[in-house]
């Protein structure tokens, strides 16, 4: 199926882009085409495994204290330094 860029500086810009990267206009759009949904998607997976973080450290919280130590006195370090 053919695309068809009918606004002329569209077309000037991926005549541009193919000379810049020594490929054919329908590989210069590919590229970009590429690069854009690489760079969406990225933003798109890094939002959720941000939310994915946050609700495994809300879940993490809830969990009950099973040792009442300070995390100082789980891994023996004291005033002098570790044990």
């Amino acid at each position: 199926m053919a695309l068809n860029i009918a606004n002329r500086v569209v077309e000037d810009k991926a005549i541009l882009v193919a000379k810049l990267l020594g490929q054919n206009k329908t590989a210069a759009v590919e590229r970009a085409l590429d690069d854009f949904l690489l760079r969406h998607g990225a933003k798109e997976r890094r939002e959720e495994m941000q939310r994915d973080a946050a609700t495994l450290l809300d879940g993490f919280s809830r969990l009950p204290v099973l040792d009442a130590r300070s995390a100082d006195e789980i891994i023996g370090y004291h005033e002098n330094g570790l044990l």
